[in-house]
């Protein structure tokens, strides 16, 4: 429980992989997994004696990469379900206001997340939406290009990245949660990266990222799913007085929340694991959200400036989410009592309802 001592969370380094005989080794970890996999969790479901080669079909996987910079934030996402996945690269021209999407969807089989993270390809190879997502976070780098063809509402698009983790700024952090009962899980990857590269819309509008001021972000996760769930979440990337700073903020989903949540401020190169926060929207989600805790930790506000609705139905599956990109202003208190002002400082939110 709660008490009056400053929120922290024992962070260990990772061990071999999130599940071992069968069970979830719960926890906060630094560095990553080496197997990312999670399948083989004993009745994950219930106490039916279920094989785990059917539960096993009900962990999802989703990878996101995003980069922002003054002129642009992106984000690059695979979702994969074993029997659908799709694709969606989705930008937000911070100078017009703009924001757009590409999307596909693929059948099963036709994309693989997966089970290492320090060597590792992600990619959509269709020829109006190509996607490829290279990680070498072995060596500490991880590169990304993407070419997509216009539409009747968007431009071409194409664009090669890097992102660069050595840096004394950047971060990692592995987490493995209870996923709303203790007999399921969800093992997390979060990562900070300097980035560097061009994006180019059309055929006269290029957008060069400057390594020195653009941000990159990892988001890996492992989840076994429920039939039916919903979830918001957000994070924030940019520098404040000359440090790197990211955050991952999310609904919490595990039942002790206050023990194990993936919620984390990376600071110049520094792990601050943040608590459980209540994330609020008094007047819908096109309007300002807050985000409060009960530490007093974490006070800020998110003003969405765009709002990317989307519905997506292939066979038995049904989502509906919102991509809002806008920005922070409030504050972040660390343990140690230094306090962390955040004024514009951008950001993107997601509020998703998944039946699978």
């Amino acid at each position: 429980m709660p008490n009056n001592e400053p929120y922290t969370r024992i962070i260990t380094p990772a061990p071999e992989k999130p599940v071992e005989n069968c069970k979830p080794l719960f926890g906060s970890y630094s560095g990553m997994f080496h197997r990312f996999d999670i399948r083989g969790v004993k009745r994950p479901y219930g106490r039916m004696p279920i094989p785990s080669f059917i539960t096993d079909f009900r962990i999802t996987d989703t990878l996101r990469l995003i980069f922002c910079d003054e002129h642009i934030l992106g984000e690059i996402e695979f979702f994969y379900a074993g029997y659908f996945s799709y694709m969606e690269t989705m930008f937000w021209n911070r100078r017009t206001n703009r924001q757009f999407a590409y999307r596909q969807i693929l059948p099963a089989g036709f994309m693989h997340l997966p089970q290492h993270i320090a060597y590792f390809v992600a990619a959509c190879r269709v020829s109006r939406r190509y996607v490829r997502i290279f990680s070498r976070l072995s060596k500490g780098m991880l590169h990304a290009d993407f070419d997509f063809l216009a539409s009747r509402s968007r431009p071409t698009c194409e664009g090669r990245l890097d992102f660069e983790a050595l840096d004394d700024q950047c971060t990692d952090y592995s987490a493995v949660i209870p996923y709303f009962v203790n007999s399921r899980c969800a093992a997390v990857y979060l990562c900070s990266f300097r980035a560097s590269g061009w994006v180019s819309f059309g055929h006269d509008h290029d957008i060069q990222l400057d390594k020195n001021t653009s941000v990159g972000f990892l988001d890996f996760r492992k989840t076994y799913t429920q039939i039916r769930t919903n979830k918001s979440f957000l994070e924030g990337f940019g520098y404040i007085d000359g440090m790197q700073v990211c955050f991952h903020i999310g609904d919490s989903a595990a039942p002790d929340s206050y023990a194990y949540n993936d919620n984390m401020l990376f600071y110049g190169g520094k792990r601050i694991p943040l608590p459980p926060v209540q994330i609020s929207r008094p007047y819908g989600s096109a309007q300002q959200w807050i985000i409060q805790d009960t530490e007093n930790m974490v006070d800020l506000t998110f003003t969405p400036s765009t709002l990317l609705q989307r519905k997506i139905n292939a066979f038995i599956c049904r989502t509906d989410y919102k991509i809002i990109c806008g920005t922070f202003e409030g504050a972040f208190l660390t343990a140690d009592g230094r306090q962390i002002t955040l004024k514009a400082f951008t950001g993107i939110a997601k509020k998703t309802r998944m039946r699978i």
